[in-house]
C-alpha cells in the first residue's frame, strides 16, 4: 500500500521540495484547492479530496479524513462514502494556516460567520498532534528539509516528531488567539480577557539584543493598521533590540501629536475661586512636530513652522546628545531638512517619508537608517514580562483629566498650548521627570530620577545651558516647568523662576503644596494641578 501525505498549505514556500520527495518515494498525495492547483502546475500527482478546502460542505468526508489522521496505524475500515481508498492511514499531514483577523460585523453575519472560524484545518492539525507517534504533522516549512532527511533515513526520532506536534499546537493557538482577538478587542467596551493570548509571529531575526551577547527576533502580531505593519525601512544597516525600541518610543509621541494636539480639545477647569469652566487647547494643525530619543527617552522635542525649523529647535535642545540618536518627525522629510540632518550623526529617523532629494541626499549617510511609518500608534494595552507572568494595563494615552488652576493668575493661551505640549512629551519620559518650555521647545528635559527635587534641578540647569548658549528663543513669555509628579516647595523652585518660568503644570499632592501656591502668588506665576501622574519605568 502506499503511504498516505495529506497535503493543504497556504504557505507554499518549500512546498515543491516536500512534494517532489514523497512523489519519488511512491507517496500517495492528498490535497485540495489552491494547493491542488499549485500541484498541478508543478506537474506534482495527486488525488483529489474537496472536502478539505470546502468550508460548508462535505463534512462526512472530512470526518474520514480526521479519522485517517487520528486513527493512523490502526487496522479500522473506514466509510464507503469518500472517493479515497483508506484501507490504510496517512501517516503524514502537511498543513498550514495563517492565523487571520476579521471584523466583528463578519462574525455577527450568520452567511459568513463559518468562514471566520476555520474548523477543518485546525481540526486535522489537532488530529495530528494528538497522534504524533505515527503521524508526522509539518506546519512550518523550515521543517522540511529536516523531515525529508529523516524520511529517506527511516529513523524518524521520537524527539522530532514531538517537536512538531509542539510546533502545531502552537499555530493552531496563535489562530485560535486570532479569532478571540477579533472579537474580544472590537466590543465597544473593552475588557482584559481571562486568557491574554496574542497570536505573534517570529518576524525577523534582529543584529542583536539590547546588548551584543544577546540573541534577539521580532515578533508581529499581524494587524494591517499598526504601527509596526506601517513601518519600512528603506535605507542603512541592520536593526536591533535597542534600536526598534527607540523607533517605537520616537513614534508613538509623535503618533500623540497627530492624534491629539494636532486637533482641538478641552478640559474641565476649575479656577482658584472655585469657578469650573472648559479649557480650549488650540490645534497645533499648523506646526511640524521633532522628538530626539535616545535608550527610549525624549532627549529633545519641539514644534516648527516647517520640517527645518522643528529639526533646528529640537537639536538645540541639547546638540552634544543628539551623537546616535533616533529622530521622530510629523512630517514628510524635504531637501533642506535633509541637508541639516545629513550634518549630524543621529543613528535613524523615522518619518511618514521622505522625499526624493531627501533620500539622496542622507544616501551619501550608509550607515543612517531611514524609517518610513503610515500608521500611527493605536495600541490598546500596554504589557511587561515578569519571571512567570505578565503584567498587562491600559496604554496611557490620556493628558489630562481636569485642571485645578490653584493660583490666582490664570495660565495665558500661548502657556496653556505648551503645558500640552510638554506633558505629551513627559508621557515618553521615565520618571520621576521634569521639563522646560520655551518657544514650543523642550530646552530642559530630565528623567528617571528617584528624587523630585533633582527632576526639577537637572531640567533648569540643562535650560540654563541653552540659554548661555544661545541656543533658544530670547522670548520668554511662554516658559513652562512641567512635572510628572508633585513638586515640593525649596531653592528648586526659585532657580526655575530666575531662568523665566511663568507657569507650572504638575499633579499636586505634595505636603508644602500650599507654600508654592503662595510662593507663585506673590511672584505672578501660573500653576495648575491635574491630580493626574503619568509614571513611566
Amino acid at each position: 500500500m502506499k503511504k498516505k501525505a495529506i497535503i493543504y498549505a497556504e504557505n507554499t514556500d518549500r512546498l515543491l521540495t516536500l512534494v517532489n520527495y514523497l512523489v519519488q518515494d511512491d507517496w500517495e498525495i492528498i490535497s485540495s484547492g489552491d494547493t491542488a492547483e499549485f500541484l498541478s502546475k508543478n506537474l506534482i500527482p495527486y488525488t483529489m479530496e474537496p472536502s478539505l478546502s470546502s468550508v460548508t460542505k462535505g463534512h462526512d468526508r472530512f470526518t474520514s479524513l480526521i479519522n485517517l489522521v487520528i486513527n493512523s496505524k490502526s487496522e479500522e475500515t473506514y466509510d464507503s462514502y469518500t472517493s479515497l481508498d483508506y484501507e490504510d492511514a496517512a501517516s503524514l499531514l502537511c498543513v498550514n494556516i495563517q492565523p487571520k483577523y476579521h471584523s466583528i460585523a463578519r462574525f455577527l453575519e450568520e452567511s459568513s460567520s463559518e468562514n471566520c472560524i476555520d474548523l477543518k484545518h485546525v481540526s486535522l492539525i489537532r488530529a495530528a498532534a494528538k497522534n504524533y507517534s505515527n503521524v508526522l504533522i509539518l506546519t512550518d516549512p523550515e521543517d522540511y528539509e529536516e523531515a525529508i532527511i529523516q524520511l529517506k533515513t527511516e529513523s524518524i526520532s521520537k524527539q522530532f516528531r514531538l517537536y512538531l506536534a509542539g510546533k502545531a499546537l502552537n499555530l493552531t493557538s496563535a489562530y485560535d488567539a486570532s479569532c478571540a482577538y477579533s472579537i474580544l478587542f472590537q466590543r465597544e467596551q473593552i475588557d482584559f480577557p481571562n486568557y491574554l493570548i496574542f497570536p505573534y509571529k517570529k518576524e525577523k531575526r534582529l543584529a542583536q539584543g539590547a546588548n551584543n551577547h544577546q540573541q534577539a527576533w521580532l515578533y508581529s502580531q499581524g494587524l494591517h493598521n499598526s504601527a509596526l505593519a506601517g513601518i519600512k525601512k528603506i535605507q542603512g544597516k541592520e536593526v536591533d533590540y535597542n534600536l526598534i525600541k527607540n523607533y517605537f518610543a520616537a513614534w508613538n509621541i509623535v503618533s500623540m501629536f497627530l492624534k491629539i494636539i494636532k486637533n482641538p480639545f478641552e478640559v474641565p477647569s476649575t479656577d482658584s475661586s472655585g469657578y469650573s469652566y472648559s479649557t480650549q487647547f488650540t490645534p497645533a494643525a499648523g506646526f511640524v512636530f521633532t522628538i530626539g530619543i535616545k535608550y527610549g527617552n525624549p532627549i529633545g522635542a519641539a514644534l516648527g513652522t516647517d520640517v527645518c525649523n522643528s529639526f533646528t529647535k529640537t537639536l538645540n535642545c541639547a546638540p552634544e546628545t543628539f551623537d546616535g540618536a533616533t529622530l521622530g518627525c510629523s512630517a514628510v522629510i524635504d531637501r533642506d531638512a535633509a541637508l541639516l540632518l545629513s550634518k549630524m550623526t543621529l543613528d535613524s529617523i523615522i518619518a511618514p517619508d521622505f522625499t526624493k532629494e531627501a533620500r539622496e541626499i542622507l544616501a551619501k549617510t550608509n550607515s543612517l537608517r531611514l524609517i518610513v511609518a503610515s500608521n500611527t500608534v493605536s495600541g490598546f494595552y500596554e504589557t511587561a514580562t515578569i519571571d512567570g507572568g505578565l503584567l498587562a494595563q491600559i496604554s496611557d494615552h490620556t493628558l489630562f483629566k481636569h485642571w485645578n488652576v490653584v493660583t490666582t493668575r490664570r495660565p495665558t493661551q500661548a502657556q496653556i498650548d505648551a503645558m500640552a505640549f510638554g506633558t505629551m512629551i513627559s508621557l515618553g519620559a521615565k520618571s520621576d521627570s521634569a521639563i522646560i518650555i520655551n518657544d514650543s521647545a523642550a530646552i530642559g528635559i530630565s528623567f528617571g530620577q528617584p528624587n523630585r527635587r533633582k527632576a526639577v534641578l537637572l531640567a533648569v540647569e540643562d535650560a540654563k545651558e541653552c540659554f548661555k548658549n544661545g541656543l533658544t528663543s530670547s522670548d520668554t513669555s511662554a516658559e513652562i516647568l512641567v512635572s510628572d509628579t508633585s513638586i515640593p516647595f525649596d531653592d528648586k523652585i526659585r532657580n526655575a523662576v530666575e531662568i523665566g518660568v511663568k507657569a507650572i503644570i504638575q499633579t499636586g499632592g505634595s505636603s508644602s503644596d500650599q507654600q508654592l501656591i503662595d510662593y507663585c502668588n506673590e511672584n505672578d506665576i501660573a500653576m495648575v494641578f491635574t491630580g493626574m501622574r503619568h509614571i513611566a519605568f
